[in-house]
C-alpha cells in the first residue's frame, strides 16, 4: 500500500507540475499584445513591447490565477467565474453525452465489422466506417446541418439546427461531436477484434465447443476492451478539437464559443480561462482514462479453456 500512495503521489504531482507549465505558457503566449511587432531600425532590431513588460503581464496574471482570481470581462465588467458555473458545464454536458454515444455506437459498429470479415459486405464496411474518418470534420457538421433542415421542411421536427434551451437543440450537435470518435473506436475494434481470432486460444475454444457468442464475450472482448481503452485519450482530443467547430456552427453556448468570442473582442482574462478550462478538462479526462484500465482491466493472460 505505501508503494502504491507514492506511485499515486508521484504520478500526481507530474500531473500538477505539467498542467502549471500549460497555464503558464497560455498566458504567456495570450499576453503578447496583438500590436506587437518586430521592426529593423539602422541595423537594430527593435519591438514594440519589450520581453520584459511580456513577462511582467505574465506573471502578474498567473500569480492572480493561483489565487482563484479569474477576472473579468471587459465589455460589462462580469466576473468571469460564470464560464465555469455556465460554459463549463455547458461543454462537459456535451462532451459527455458525444463520448457515451461514441463509445456505444463505435464498440458495437466494430462487432459488427468484426463479424462481416468473411462477406461480400466488407465494401460496405469500408464505406460505413473509413471513408467518414477520412472526410473533413466541417463537411461532416454541414451535412448533418443539411438532414435536419431537410427533416424539419418535412415536419419532421427533432433537430433544432442551431441555439440553445431544450433538448432537442442537444441532439444535432451531440450527434455531429460523435460521428469522427465512433469511427475511430469501431476501427480500432475490429482490427482489435479480428487479431483475437487469429490467437491460439481461440481455436482451443472452438475446438472444445465453445459457441461463437462464448467465445465473443467471454474470451475475445475481455481482451480488446483493454485495447480500446488505451485509445481513450485519442477520443478525447478528437472530441476536444471537434468541440470548437460544433459549438461554433450551431451557436452552443459553451467553452470554445466563448473563446472565439473572446478571441475576436481581445480580451485576455477570457481568453485565457477558456482555454484552461478547456485543458482542465483534457486532464482530468485523461487521467479518468488511466485509472479506469489500471483498475478495471490488469493484463489478462489468456489460458486454454
Amino acid at each position: 500500500m505505501p508503494k502504491l500512495l507514492a506511485v499515486f503521489l508521484k504520478k500526481g504531482l507530474s500531473a500538477l507540475l505539467v498542467f502549471l507549465v500549460f497555464t503558464y505558457m497560455t498566458v504567456l503566449i495570450c499576453s503578447i499584445p496583438r500590436s506587437f511587432t518586430v521592426k529593423t531600425v539602422n541595423g537594430q532590431v527593435t519591438t514594440t513591447h519589450t520581453g520584459f513588460q511580456i513577462l511582467n503581464s505574465t506573471n502578474d496574471k498567473f500569480i492572480s490565477l493561483l489565487k482563484l482570481d479569474m477576472g473579468k470581462t471587459g465589455r460589462d465588467n462580469r466576473p468571469l467565474v460564470y464560464l465555469i458555473r455556465e460554459m463549463m458545464k455547458n461543454s462537459v454536458i456535451l462532451i459527455a453525452w458525444g463520448f457515451l454515444l461514441s463509445v456505444a455506437t463505435g464498440i458495437l459498429k466494430g462487432i459488427i465489422d468484426s463479424q462481416r470479415r468473411h462477406s461480400k459486405a466488407s465494401n460496405l464496411k469500408v464505406f460505413m466506417t473509413i471513408i467518414p474518418i477520412s472526410l473533413p470534420d466541417v463537411m461532416i457538421i454541414a451535412l448533418l446541418q443539411r438532414l435536419a433542415i431537410y427533416m424539419t421542411n418535412h415536419g419532421i421536427d427533432v433537430f433544432k439546427v442551431g441555439g440553445f434551451g431544450t433538448i432537442n437543440h442537444l441532439y444535432l450537435p451531440i450527434l455531429a461531436l460523435s460521428v469522427l470518435p465512433s469511427c475511430y473506436i469501431a476501427r480500432m475494434t475490429s482490427i482489435a477484434i479480428e487479431s483475437c481470432y487469429s490467437q491460439d486460444y481461440i481455436n482451443v475454444a472452438a475446438g472444445k465447443g465453445c459457441s461463437s457468442y462464448r467465445i465473443l464475450w467471454n474470451h475475445v472482448m475481455r481482451n480488446v476492451l483493454p485495447e480500446v481503452l488505451g485509445s481513450m485519450p485519442t477520443i478525447t482530443t478528437i472530441l476536444i478539437s471537434n468541440l470548437m467547430m460544433v459549438e461554433y456552427l450551431f451557436s452552443y453556448p459553451g467553452l470554445t464559443l466563448s473563446l472565439f468570442k473572446f478571441f475576436r473582442n481581445n480580451e485576455r482574462d477570457g481568453l485565457v480561462l477558456s482555454i484552461i478550462l478547456l485543458g482542465i478538462i483534457y486532464f482530468l479526462l485523461e487521467a479518468l482514462f488511466k485509472l479506469i484500465k489500471w483498475a478495471a482491466f490488469k493484463p489478462v493472460k489468456e489460458s486454454a479453456v
